[in-house]
C-alpha cells in the first residue's frame, strides 16, 4: 500500500468517525441533528482549545512587541521610501533582532489542526442525509440565507476581536473572509452553516476571554 493510499485511509477513517459520532448523538443520546452538529463541533473545538489559546496568546504578545517597535518601523519606512523590498528586508531584520516571529510552530500547528478539523467536518456533513428543522430553518439539508448572513457577521467579529489583530489592519482584511463565508454558505446545506456558526462563536468567546485576561494583566502591571 502506497503512502497516498494510507493517508486516504486515515482521512476516510476521520470523516467516518465524524459521521458516526453525529449519528450516535442523534440516535443514541436522542438530540436533534442540528444539536448533534453543534455538540460535536464544541467537543472538537474543546480538544483543540489548548493549542488555539497558546497560538492566540502568542499573537497578542507579538502585537504588543510590534507596537513597541512602531517608532523604529516608521523610521525604516522613511529611510527606504519608495523601496518596498528594502522596507520588508529591514522590517524582518528588526523582528528577528527582537525575537518576533510572524509565524511560529504553535501558529502553524493551530492553523493546520483547525484546517483539518474544519475540512473534515465539511466533507462529513455533506455525506449525511439530513431531514430536520432547527430554529427558523425549515430543513438543515438546504441552504438558508439568514443563517449565511448571521455566520458572516459572527466570522467578522471573531476576526477583529482576535488578540493578535493589529489596530491599523485594514477593515477589508476582515470583511473579505466574511463575504466569502456568506457566499459559500448560500450554496451549501445549513448543517455546514451550523458548524461554521458554532466554530466562529467559540473563537469569538475565546478572544473575548483572552482580551479580558490580557487587559487585567496590563492594569495590574500599571499599578
Amino acid at each position: 500500500m502506497s503512502k497516498k493510499e494510507v493517508e486516504m485511509d486515515i482521512w476516510n477513517f476521520f470523516t467516518s468517525f465524524i459521521v458516526q459520532s453525529i449519528a450516535f448523538l442523534t440516535h443514541e443520546v436522542g438530540v436533534g441533528e442540528a444539536v448533534a452538529i453543534i455538540l460535536f463541533t464544541l467537543i472538537g473545538r474543546l480538544v483543540l482549545m489548548p493549542i488555539n489559546l497558546l497560538a492566540m496568546a502568542n499573537m497578542y504578545r507579538n502585537k504588543k512587541a510590534i507596537s513597541a517597535l512602531k517608532p523604529e518601523l516608521d523610521k525604516i519606512k522613511v529611510i527606504h521610501k519608495d523601496k518596498p523590498n528594502e522596507i520588508a528586508k529591514s522590517t524582518m531584520a528588526l523582528y528577528k533582532k527582537n525575537n518576533i516571529k510572524v509565524l511560529d510552530k504553535k501558529s502553524v500547528i493551530n492553523i493546520a489542526s483547525q484546517g483539518v478539523f474544519g475540512f473534515g467536518m465539511f466533507q462529513a456533513l455533506q455525506q449525511i442525509v439530513f431531514n430536520s428543522k432547527f430554529a427558523w430553518i425549515a430543513n438543515i439539508a438546504k441552504p438558508d440565507v439568514a443563517l449565511a448572513l448571521l455566520v458572516g457577521v459572527i466570522t467578522y467579529f471573531s476576526m477583529i476581536m482576535m488578540p493578535g489583530s493589529a489596530e491599523q489592519t485594514s477593515t477589508l482584511l476582515f470583511v473579505i473572509p466574511a463575504i466569502i463565508c456568506i457566499i459559500t454558505l448560500i450554496s451549501f446545506p445549513s448543517a455546514i452553516g451550523l458548524y461554521w456558526a458554532t466554530s466562529s462563536v467559540t473563537s469569538l468567546l475565546q478572544s473575548l476571554v483572552l482580551n479580558n485576561y490580557f487587559q487585567k494583566q496590563e492594569i495590574n502591571k500599571a499599578i
